[in-house]
């Protein structure tokens, strides 16, 4: 019985510490700053219209939105945008890579982002974005897209795809493109915070760990990350925080070298030498070491978000989506 009640005590001791932590002050918010450069991309207004914002519904009944940009490719490429951002500001990239004959270009707005789910921010549960590219390449089939599906993404889209390749559901994409993807606790994210980007609440992090570790979720959708996006730049469409599983679900698992092992031969990793959150020989070093069968490419002059804007960029993206193209197998439809 003594046994039982000190075990119990101390049960309790660490839940009341996780709790404590959750309900801890976020760290100060340090001046804004304009990591990615924005204000000089602002002014860049699209070339031509983006094709209409369509939906699909979720297992779980929620409206999602995606754009789909239509070529004479049998290739799809569903394309997943990075953090607080949104499908919509990748249609340069979708627009070049469509045009090209490489593959159609799905750009969805991931569930808790602008105009897709109930709550800015957050998700239902860890691991709910995932099963929302299955269901969205489940509508592409029904719509007769059945070509191979190619799954990319840029930054913390990137991320999602490794999560993606590392999980249940992989073969469900024949290939995998990563631009610039964020592995959170990686040695190649700089400084920690994606080069000032993000502002981490760690101890309510820790805390939430801790409690999720005996079961305890009820208090997942608390934000525990912020973005630093300077508010002269603000448009609406962003997401400046996400919650506990919101943030989860995008990234890699904590064991990110097993997600990045699952990547295999047929993968491509983009990043430009100048990005402003990743430390681009730290990321190569992490693929030859545990992703070896998979590509990777360093493009000199290019920084975080020219690596799907500039044309250097764009033409190794269309050249590798090009020379991968292969009618699909019908029994893997």
């Amino acid at each position: 019985m003594l046994i039982v009640a000190v075990v119990s005590l101390l049960a309790l001791s660490a839940v009341l510490t996780a709790l404590a932590l959750v309900a801890s002050s976020a760290p100060a918010a340090s001046g804004a700053r304009d990591v990615f450069g924005m204000a000089a991309l602002a002014g860049g207004a699209h070339t031509s219209a983006t094709p209409e914002l369509e939906r699909f519904l979720a297992r779980d009944g929620e409206d999602l939105a995606f754009r789909l940009y239509e070529s004479a490719a049998d290739q799809v490429l569903i394309f997943v945008h990075g953090s607080s951002y949104h499908g919509g500001g990748y249609h340069g990239l979708a627009q070049a890579v469509s045009q090209s004959g490489a593959a159609k270009v799905v750009l969805p707005n991931l569930r808790g982002h602008h105009l897709s789910g109930r709550r800015r921010g957050d998700v239902e549960y860890v691991g709910q974005l995932e099963d929302d590219l299955a269901d969205l390449v489940g509508v592409l089939r029904e719509r007769g897209l059945t070509g191979p599906v190619v799954l990319g993404g840029h930054s913390s889209g990137g991320g999602l795809v490794v999560r993606f390749a590392g999980g249940g559901r992989a073969a469900l994409a024949t290939r995998f493109l990563m631009l610039a993807p964020i592995l959170p606790t990686s040695p190649a994210i700089r400084g920690g915070n994606s080069g000032g980007w993000a502002r981490l609440h760690l101890k309510r992090l820790v805390g939430l760990i801790a409690l999720n570790a005996v079961g305890v979720r009820g208090l997942d959708a608390l934000p525990i990350i912020e973005f630093n996006k300077p508010a002269a730049l603000w448009d609406g469409t962003e997401t400046l925080a996400y919650s506990y599983r919101l943030n989860t679900s995008l990234h890699p698992r904590v064991n990110w070298r097993k997600d990045l092992a699952a990547l295999g031969a047929g993968s491509l990793a983009l990043i430009g030498e100048d990005d402003q959150s990743i430390d681009a020989p730290a990321l190569k070093g992490m693929f030859a070491q545990f992703a070896p069968d998979a590509a990777f490419r360093t493009l000199a002059g290019v920084d975080h978000f020219g690596v799907f804007i500039q044309s250097a960029a764009i033409t190794e993206i269309v050249g590798w989506l090009k020379s991968c193209n292969r009618k699909v197998d019908p029994a893997n439809v």
